[in-house]
């Protein structure tokens, strides 16, 4: 077989396969399980820890059929939470999840349900409150510490997921979301006799196990 004629057999497989391609839209909803967020200040290292929020949002899949390779896109409402020395931090944002899914062929069983992985990054941006003061506290010398959460204005992570799709329309999702950039800031402030003595600067990160369902039209 030419050149040629390789050539122009590809470009008909393409065009058939992509002719056939699924297109889907769902409604995904879940729940995010915060870990205990990663920082440099030793006095609230051991006051940390992760708590449950939930998401919410459409969804849409293109996949192509027996290669089983497609993508997948999300447009969702999140609110995530952790605690700090016990102070609860919300985080609201909108969070668009792209994935590049592979959905396992298993012909005997594919009628009732589809295994599939799933990898990509997600964008985020912040769309509540952005600066949260955080309760003052005293070290052991006396001297006031002012402390302050920021979050950042937008994120960027990757998921790491897999699932399974029940009777081609019900899917649960279980993902891993690792944060690549710092999702917050702590900046701490020592006050004595009302005379700032010292500033220092925390960068937070913090990465979500999440459980999703959705409903694929």
């Amino acid at each position: 077989m030419n050149m040629k004629k390789f050539l122009t057999l590809l470009l008909v497989a393409i065009a058939t396969t992509t002719a056939t391609a699924q297109f889907n839209f769902g409604l995904k909803a879940g729940v995010n399980l915060a870990e205990k967020p990663t920082l440099n200040i030793e006095e609230l290292k051991s006051n940390l820890k992760g708590n449950a929020g939930w998401f919410v949002g459409p969804t849409a899949k293109f996949v192509i059929p027996v290669i089983g390779l497609g993508l997948e896109a999300n447009a969702l409402y999140s609110q995530a939470n952790v605690d700090i020395d016990g102070q609860n931090i919300l985080t609201q944002s909108i969070e668009i999840p792209v994935y590049l899914r592979y959905e396992i062929t298993i012909p005997a069983v594919n009628k009732f349900i589809e295994p599939f992985i799933a990898v990509g990054p997600q964008f985020g941006w912040n769309i509540g409150n952005k600066t949260i003061t955080l309760d003052n506290i005293e070290d052991v010398a006396g001297e006031l510490i002012k402390r302050e959460y920021k979050m950042k204005d937008s994120n960027v992570s990757l998921n790491l997921g897999l699932g399974f799709i029940f009777f081609d329309h019900l899917q649960i999702h279980g993902n891993y979301n690792l944060a690549l950039k710092n999702t917050a800031d702590i900046k701490s402030i020592r006050d004595l006799a009302d005379q700032v003595t010292s500033e220092m600067k925390s960068e937070v990160k913090t990465n979500v196990w999440q459980i999703s369902l959705a409903y694929i039209f």
